[in-house]
């Protein structure tokens, strides 16, 4: 499920728009797309910024959900769940259907008895010709000392490098648990790309067996058939993480 990746030839690598098709996506994320108001002409970070207040304002979030795109979005516009991941997989959604490049990242402290894993995203902006990172479920987005948007891999060099960084709040929504966002972005946390993340295929299994076979052998089913994600790492050898256990 992982590969060791170079940070330098990232480019598209793990772009959930190169994987996904228009036709798989479920009509409600069409019909809630319409309520959202994206300016057409804004660019991409602008677009993508107004998804985030959109989704942090009608949505509270809570116990993780991990189903099917349509009955995720349903379970969380009515307030039942919804942790990072959730958040992270809805807002790939309406990136793609904005035109907007979007990847999905996770985070670890440590590969052994890891004590958080989070997850978040990434767009492509063509005003500032770069990746820029944002995190919808925090609401938060993350900027250099002279105020200019940070891609994923800038954002955990200048971690490690100890430098600061800002983490913005770009709505109303600020986390309950703000003491926990310099935990989770530290110079020790391990980044990686969720790539081969195709959303058809995770509804096909979700909608067949969810009523059959909890969400753990559900994915562990996607897994034993090849058609899982993958985890790119892409400033860490993650073999060399193991071995070193």
């Amino acid at each position: 499920m992982s590969e060791n990746v170079k940070k330098n030839d990232l480019g598209d690598l793990g772009c959930f728009n190169n994987c996904n098709s228009l036709a798989s996506i479920p009509t409600l994320y069409f019909e809630i797309n319409t309520k959202i108001g994206i300016d057409s002409s804004s660019d991409e970070y602008d677009k993508a910024l107004q998804i985030g207040k959109y989704l942090r304002s009608t949505m509270k979030g809570g116990p993780g959900i991990g189903l099917s795109s349509q009955e995720t979005l349903e379970k969380m516009l009515a307030n039942k769940g919804g942790v990072c991941s959730d958040f992270s997989q809805i807002f790939n959604i309406f990136c793609f259907i904005n035109n907007i490049k979007v990847k999905e990242w996770g985070c670890i402290d440590r590969f052994y008895k890891t004590q958080f894993g989070h997850s978040f995203n990434e767009i492509y902006s063509s005003d500032k010709q770069k990746w820029v990172a944002i995190d919808i479920h925090k609401g938060i987005v993350f900027t250099d000392n002279t105020g200019s948007p940070l891609s994923v891999v800038e954002l955990f060099l200048t971690l490690r490098s100890g430098n600061h960084v800002n983490f913005t709040h770009y709505s109303d929504y600020v986390s309950p648990d703000h003491d926990r966002t310099p935990r989770v972005y530290a110079p020790y946390t391990i980044p990686f790309i969720i790539s081969n993340n195709k959303n058809d295929v995770t509804d096909f299994y979700f909608e067949k067996y969810q009523n059959i076979l909890s969400p753990i052998l559900i994915n562990s089913l996607i897994l034993l058939r090849r058609k899982n994600h993958k985890f790119l790492f892409v400033m860490d050898d993650y073999k060399a993480k193991l071995r070193s256990k």
